[in-house]
């Protein structure tokens, strides 16, 4: 009869215990926001004379950047090893449009900017630099 109320009081104790474990990791998922691409000709019609509110991030180096950019651009390498601490700085409730050459670093950029960084409203420009210099 001792061994049965232990054995009870055991089994009831951790099932408990393994209900409470659960609900912390339910409440404790971080919430992350995703990018989204957008065409050259969507950045030409919504983003051609940007806001204050809006940031168009070129993340190419900086020969590239000087070799030609899109109007009212800031650049930040995203090959330097210091990109994510500049990254950090900006402010995460504008809105970025993120470019590079072709659109692999510009999306990398972006994931590392809504995943990781925090940032709710970016989009990556699709093509990059090279489709949209051919468009204007």
């Amino acid at each position: 009869m001792k061994n049965l109320f232990l054995l009870s009081a055991f089994l009831l104790f951790t099932s408990c215990n393994q209900k409470t474990e659960t609900s912390k990791t339910e409440f404790a998922k971080p919430t992350t926001s995703e990018y989204v691409n957008i065409s050259a000709s969507d950045f030409n019609t919504t983003f051609t004379s940007p806001d204050s509110n809006t940031v168009i991030l070129d993340v190419r180096t900086v020969r590239e950047y000087e070799a030609g950019a899109i109007p009212n651009s800031v650049q930040l390498d995203f090959m330097s090893p210091d990109f994510k601490d500049e990254v950090s700085k900006l402010d995460p409730d504008k809105t970025y449009v993120v470019y590079c050459q072709s659109g692999r670093r510009s999306s990398a950029a972006s994931k590392i900017m809504t995943q990781e960084l925090g940032f709710k409203d970016v989009k990556n420009l699709e093509g990059g630099y090279s489709v949209w210099s051919k468009n204007n």
